[in-house]
Formats: C-alpha cells, structure tokens, sequence
C-alpha cells in the first residue's frame, strides 16, 4: 500500500487541534505510563527529558508524575496543542517541572548533550524532514541518554482507517534511522505501532 499525503496539516491548529487531544488523551497517558517505565528499568529516576513534538501535553505531565525528582520539557509548534498543555500543567500545579515551548523539532532550540532522556511520539511521519528532527534529537541526547520513538505503522489497518495509510512502514522508518546520526537502536512492532529504543 502506497503512503497518502497527510489528511491534515503538518502543525494542528484550530478544531483539529482540540478533536486531536480529546480523542488522544487516553493513549498519550498510556505511552507516558510505558516510557516511565521503561526509564525505570534503566534505573533513571533524576534528569532532564525532552517530549519532541508534545502536542498537548499528556505524556509529559505522566513521566513528571510517574518520575518526580525529573524535570520535563516539550517543544511543539501548535498554539492551540501547547495551551492545552499548559493548561493541564496549571490545573495538576505542575508548573515548576514541566515547560513547554513553542518551537520547531527540525531545529530543537537548546545546546547540544542537554537532556537525559528523550521521547517522540506520532512525529516522523508528520514533519516535513524527518532526517533534520533525528538529527537534531540526537544532537540534544547526551551520549548515554536514554531515547524512545514511537510511530502509527503503515499496513492494511489504512483500509478500515485513512490515517494509517499517511503512515511509514517499519521498513521507511529504519530507512530514515540509517540516513539520520541517530543512534544505533531497536526496532519492534505490533499491529499499529512502530517503536525504536536505544
């Protein structure tokens, strides 16, 4: 099956945006859950962690919780994603450990080795240089930080429902991996998701 173009635009905005983390907010807190654990067993309890491409903010606010002693920051471009999120931020008074900031994932605004751990979640399909993000992840990524992506997977799962059809399949995102400085990592999959981990 052929990849389709994006059935919305590469940064949410307006009623989009607002359907997107509604209809979201379950799955976003279960991979939050899933990546805390996963720091956990690498016995990370205290650092820095990067949510590139955060949307409205429900993974973070779940590693901040599940992680206390760590401090979360989430860049995204989405005004509508990143008022959401701060919005939850005040709401669980979470304001002095979690930050989130309006920026590109293309060009990461902070120096280079400057988080522990970083997670991207529903990203490499959507932006416009998925190399540029994987670079500029690992440039942030201290040298043995801990890194989780994660992506919906191209297969005939896109017949019942178009969004998969605008998805890669494992085998273009581990093209993308050996084209970008990104670490050397694991694959896995399931039915609807791929996830890499180095």
């Amino acid at each position: 099956m052929k990849q389709s173009p994006l059935v919305h635009e590469r940064v949410f905005a307006g009623d989009f945006a607002k359907d997107y983390a509604r209809k979201h907010q379950k799955i976003a807190e279960k991979f939050g859950r899933e990546m805390a654990e996963k720091l956990k067993s690498r016995a990370f309890t205290i650092g820095r962690i990067l949510d590139v491409g955060c949307g409205f903010g429900a993974t973070a606010i779940v590693l901040a919780q599940s992680l206390p002693q760590s401090e979360v920051v989430g860049v995204d471009l989405s005004d509508p994603l990143l008022a959401f999120a701060n919005k939850m931020v005040r709401d669980n008074g979470m304001g002095e450990r979690i930050t989130f900031e309006k920026a590109d994932v293309q060009e990461i605004p902070y120096e280079d080795n400057s988080f522990d751990a970083l997670i991207n979640l529903q990203m490499l399909h959507i932006v416009k240089d998925p190399i540029a993000m994987l670079d500029e992840m690992e440039r942030v990524l201290t040298p043995d930080g801990a890194l989780f992506m994660a992506d919906i997977r191209r297969s005939w799962v896109g017949l019942l429902d178009k969004v998969f059809k605008t998805a890669l399949t494992v085998e273009e995102a581990r093209a993308l991996v050996r084209q970008s400085t990104l670490r050397d990592g694991t694959f896995s999959n399931d039915l609807l998701w791929w996830r890499y981990e180095a």
